[in-house]
This record gives structure tokens, sequence and C-alpha cells, in this order.
């Protein structure tokens, strides 16, 4: 655990492990422990998580927010670590971070995989759920427990999700679900010449969607459905997502070699 002077703030960091870096982007209010099953692929790479600003333990600083704020903040992050290049994993909206940092610094990025990610909000359903998540984030005590019960599976899972969750700014969050709900980077996909792959749950339905849009607009993507599973794929469906993640990453060692 260590903290990072990024910019306007010190930003909370874990790493372990060694090799190929693979970095992880958080959806709003969850922070870097919704990965803390992704732990375990420090066996084979350097795995880093981070909070992302108004996040658990990084600081808020008083900069406008906006996408593009938070993928400078893995900019400068990346270069306090000495990080030439890694594989982004974005879940959620944190794939909108990863994005966003992909198209404007793609020399970086070794690869890019979203779970559950999109490059914009164009279906009723997920619009519905930025609204609720923005219109939920003065009263934390209800959005935690929302978002850590849909995302554990013991009382001791939900209870760490749900003390991370509480600590997040509220003027932050209602900003990034806002920003997040309208950012678009769909026309901008088919400049990125990178390993690239969606993955999803068979049961989340409305993010078929969205690798139909990858598909048309990133012809190389790989798309992959995991079986019997929903949109909480780091946490309820761990041992699928580590090894779909072991099987990318290192699809990209031996293509360097």
């Amino acid at each position: 655990m260590a903290y990072v002077k990024v910019d306007d703030i010190d930003l909370f960091y874990e790493e372990n492990g060694n090799g190929l870096p693979l970095i992880f982007l958080h959806p709003p209010g969850m922070g870097h422990v919704v990965f803390h099953e992704q732990r375990k692929l420090a066996e084979h790479f350097r795995i880093i998580v981070f909070d992302m600003r108004g996040h658990g333990r990084s600081g808020l600083g008083s900069k406008e927010f906006s996408i593009a704020l938070l993928a400078n903040d893995l900019n400068l992050l990346m270069e306090a670590l000495s990080i030439k290049e890694a594989v982004l994993i974005g879940y959620s909206s944190g794939g909108s971070v990863a994005q966003e940092f992909a198209i404007q610094h793609q020399e970086k990025v070794a690869g890019l995989l979203l779970c559950g990610g999109f490059s914009e909000v164009s279906d009723p359903f997920l619009q519905a759920e930025f609204r609720a998540g923005k219109a939920l984030v003065h009263k934390m005590k209800v959005l935690s427990w929302i978002l850590a019960k849909g995302h554990s599976r013991s009382e001791a899972e939900f209870k760490m999700l749900r003390s991370y969750i509480v600590s997040t700014n509220p003027y932050l969050l209602e900003n990034f679900y806002e920003k997040g709900r309208r950012y678009v980077c769909t026309n901008k996909l088919s400049a990125l010449h990178i390993p690239f792959m969606h993955v999803t749950g068979e049961r989340a339905f409305y993010f078929h969607h969205y690798q139909k849009k990858y598909q048309k607009y990133v012809p190389h993507c790989e798309l992959v459905r995991v079986s019997n599973a929903y949109h909480e794929l780091p946490t309820k469906s761990w041992r699928e997502l580590n090894q779909i993640i072991y099987q990318f990453a290192t699809s990209i060692e031996l293509n360097r070699r």
C-alpha cells in the first residue's frame, strides 16, 4: 500500500507481483477493493490497483471533474511508477477512463480489456442505472448497500465493499455518474490498433448491444461472454474473469517475443 503525488492530489495504490503491468480501473464508488480477487494474478503479472480521485483513500483535489482528468491521473501514476506500457482492465464505467487513456496515449497501452464496458451510454437500461446512481449519491447508506449487495457473495465481502463505498466523496460521485453517462468515444475507436477485448456476462443482456458496437468500430476486438454470469464479473465470476485476463495478457507477452 502506498501513495504517489499526482497533480493536485495524493493517489492511493497497491502493487504486487512482477512482469507485464496490469492496471485495473474501477467504476464510480467502488474503489480498488472491487478487484480484490484479481490480486491473485500477481503470481504471473505486475498487478496495480488504485483509488481514483475522490474515492477511498485518494484525495479529491479542486480541479473540475472529467473522464479526461481521470485519464490524466492514470498517465501521471504510470510515470511515477516508471511504467512505459501496461495492459488496462476497465470495469464498467472504469472502462471509459481506460478508453480515454488509450485514445490519448495509445503508445502506452499494451492491450485494452473492457469488463462490461461501453463507448457510449445508448440504451435505456444503462441510462436508468446512471440516473439512479446520481440520484442516490447523497444517500450513501442506500447506494453503498445496493452496490455492495450486487457485488458480494458473503457477509464479509459485503461489509468490506460497503465500508469502502461510503468513503466516496458525494460531489465527485455525482459528477462521475453524470459525465460517465454523457461520455462518448465511439467515433474514435477505429484509431485504436492495440489488442482489444470486451468481456461481459451472458445474462447481462443490455451489454450485448455494446459488443455489437465494438464489433463494428473495432473489427479486431475479441468478444467474450461468460456463461451464466451477469455484470459483476470481478467478484461474482472472478475465476472465469481471471482466466480470461490471464490468457489475454499472456497472448500479448507471447506476441512480443
